[in-house]
């Protein structure tokens, strides 16, 4: 729910920048892409970011354990 209210205030305060695409001569489905592949570029950013974090983590998850909890 946070991410597609981030997006949605996105698009919210950025109406010049849809008003210019249109100018421009873009349909609304050209919109509708462009805006889907940015949803979709965050989102595999996203992915792959917490793909590494869990792998660093399981990797050094014993260590992490005994430095962090058991002293």
């Amino acid at each position: 729910m946070a991410i597609i209210l981030v997006f949605a205030l996105s698009l919210r305060l950025r109406p010049r920048e849809m008003e210019t695409i249109f100018e421009l001569g873009c349909r609304r489905a050209t919109t509708a892409r462009l805006i889907g592949a940015k949803i979709l570029i965050i989102v595999a950013a996203s992915g792959l970011l917490c793909g590494v974090m869990m792998v660093t983590v399981n990797q050094f998850a014993h260590s992490l354990v005994r430095a962090l909890f058991i002293r």
